[in-house]
């Protein structure tokens, strides 16, 4: 190795680990320069020779296009040799296909949009990609959704070679019948690109089995598309995978305007994806939620948090087994000054949160720890270490950290932008979100808890509100401009990973096992939404009145403050009793 190449491959700081592709590992890195994030695709000599590497480069080099993944750079570090590319946060659509099974026709067709863009830019410049696949399509997440990118062009192919010089090397589960015979033409990467279009509509592939079984499919099995999609997009996926080329679409652009079309015509107008799956979410919505505990209050609560099993915290009360016992310290508070926005429970110490002011609870006794000098229209944002020796708050542009060990204060100013809100991510960090108003994006901050900016990481959308979650390094951020979405948001290496709800969601709460969102579902009732680690949808519940406080109180038991006709309640929700796909 030399001392260039040593040189050239330092420049970057390895971050992690993101995927791995069919010749090496792919990492997440930054540019220690620019602190521009890329992706070093690992090429390694043995499985991945030199005429291999120069056709690749050739190919990204030659095609630059907003729909086909940028390449910038090759270095060479021991055995391996790396492409630098561009990164792409959202992960490969097959991560979307697998864990978001709420996708709209729209999101649907917008994909495969973006993927045939990419293909009329390759087959303008006569390239064959010849491997299209989910795992081949990368995600950018933008403020209107994903952005699908084309990448590995590994085994692409130029039209005029002859099919000598062809191979069957690829995907069988995404092969058109010629391609089994070492054959490939446009019509190829067509009849992928129905596959996936079928995959994304239906929930699975027409075709499935082990790779011989596969070819006899391709060959000579018909397809079969289920009567409950619309005459116009049945063509549309009927003559893309046609078995004779010829009979395809003669380009990718044709396809691209047969699909906006359909989105004109008159059988498409009812026609949802999913409806099968609405359908079974429908009947767990007409269950009443079994609980666990029930309490009655003569007050709104609007804060739970778990203490130890069976045991919750409210605003107002202390709870045990169904018995209450007053806080008057806390209502006294509320009394002089403003009534509790929430409160934390850490290591044993409670925290109570009002609009003006931060106190700690010693021994029953409330110590003030910060007091706002914003008028009272002005709220200020908080976060509070998973130890609870520190904790910051923010005011406009200003963020301060206090130290409630050693009792010291430090501040940081941000001199443009406001903070849309803070999270302690764990015992020495904080993320700090910073919103671009002019662009729709933002930008996370990592602080440490002594003050110091760690890196920032820039953000494709602007960000309401975030919690950390039990996962490291990952946080669960709220969308500001469409608050349907939700971005799982992984630090180290960065992934962004969006998940579309059917509403506009009000609590987000972080469990062991996954998520708790709150939504309204009518003017009368709260849609309850469980998500696992991943974000897939496992159940959701219809609870009367309004939800206005969630907490976990043990790994499956969920506390929910309730307000409604009937007046204020407590419930505590055992998961075991439902329909979940969880296992505690």
């Amino acid at each position: 190795m030399n001392e260039k190449s040593t040189t050239q491959f330092s420049k970057y700081r390895i971050l992690g680990l993101v995927g791995r592709g069919q010749f090496g590992k792919v990492l997440c890195a930054r540019i220690r320069d620019t602190g521009k994030l890329v992706a070093l695709k690992e090429l390694e000599h043995k499985r991945f020779p030199t005429s291999k590497l120069l056709r690749e480069l050739r190919f990204l080099l030659t095609l630059q296009h907003e729909n086909i993944v940028a390449c910038t750079a090759l270095v060479h570090h021991q055995n391996y040799r790396y492409l630098v590319m561009e990164y792409c946060e959202g992960g490969t659509l097959r991560d979307l296909i697998n864990h978001t099974k709420s996708l709209t026709v729209k999101q649907c067709f917008d994909l495969i949009s973006d993927i045939l863009l990419g293909l009329e830019h390759a087959h303008a410049a006569n390239i064959i990609h010849c491997d299209i696949k989910p795992e081949n399509v990368l995600l950018k997440i933008t403020d209107r959704g994903w952005q699908a990118k084309l990448s590995d062009f590994g085994i692409a192919r130029l039209s005029q070679e002859t099919v000598a010089d062809a191979s069957n090397t690829g995907s069988p589960g995404y092969m058109a019948p010629e391609r089994f015979y070492g054959q490939f033409s446009v019509g190829s990467d067509i009849y992928a690109v129905g596959i996936i279009l079928y995959e994304l509509l239906v929930g699975s592939r027409p075709f499935s089995g082990m790779p011989t079984e596969l070819m006899n499919a391709h060959l000579n099995q018909r397809v079969v598309i289920p009567n409950s999609l619309p005459r116009s997009l049945q063509t549309i996926i009927l003559r893309s995978l046609e078995k004779l080329p010829q009979r395809r679409y003669s380009s990718a652009h044709e396809m691209r305007l047969d699909l906006l079309g359909t989105l004109q015509s008159e059988d498409f107008s009812q026609f949802q994806t999913g409806g099968e799956q609405e359908k079974a979410t429908q009947i767990l919505f007409s269950k009443k939620a079994p609980h666990f505990d029930q309490s009655n209050t003569p007050e709104s609560i609007i804060g739970i948090v778990g203490a130890e099993k069976s045991r919750f915290y409210s605003a107002s009360k202390f709870l045990l087994h169904g018995h209450s016992l007053s806080l008057d310290k806390t209502e006294q508070i509320a009394k002089s000054e403003q009534a509790i926005e929430a409160i934390a429970f850490v290591r044993k110490t409670l925290f109570a949160i009002t609009r003006r002011s931060i106190y700690q609870f010693v021994r029953g006794i409330p110590k003030s720890l910060y007091q706002s000098s914003q008028p009272l229209d002005q709220t200020f944002k908080w976060a509070i270490s998973p130890y609870g020796d520190w904790f910051a708050v923010s005011t406009g542009k200003q963020l301060e950290i206090r130290n409630l060990v050693y009792g010291r204060a430090m501040r940081l100013e941000f001199a443009s932008r406001d903070l849309s809100c803070i999270i302690a991510i764990d015992r020495h960090h904080l993320l700090a979100i910073a919103n671009k108003t002019e662009t729709n994006e933002s930008r996370a901050i990592v602080i440490s808890r002594r003050c110091n900016i760690m890196y920032r990481l820039s953000l494709p959308v602007a960000i309401a509100a975030g919690i950390a979650t039990f996962t490291g390094d990952r946080v669960l951020l709220l969308e500001a401009d469409n608050r349907r979405n939700l971005l799982l948001l992984d630090l180290k290496p960065y992934r962004l990973m969006r998940i579309p709800l059917q509403y506009e969601a009000l609590i987000l709460v972080a469990t062991p096992w996954g998520y708790a969102i709150t939504a309204k579902y009518n003017e009368y009732q709260t849609i309850l939404i469980l998500l696992d680690l991943r974000g897939n949808n496992i159940n959701n519940l219809i609870i009367d009145g309004e939800v206005t406080a969630i907490a976990p109180i043990d790994i499956h038991l969920l506390a929910i403050a309730i307000a409604n006709i009937s007046g204020c309640m407590l419930y505590a929700i055992n998961l075991k009793k439902l329909e979940v796909d969880l296992v505690f």
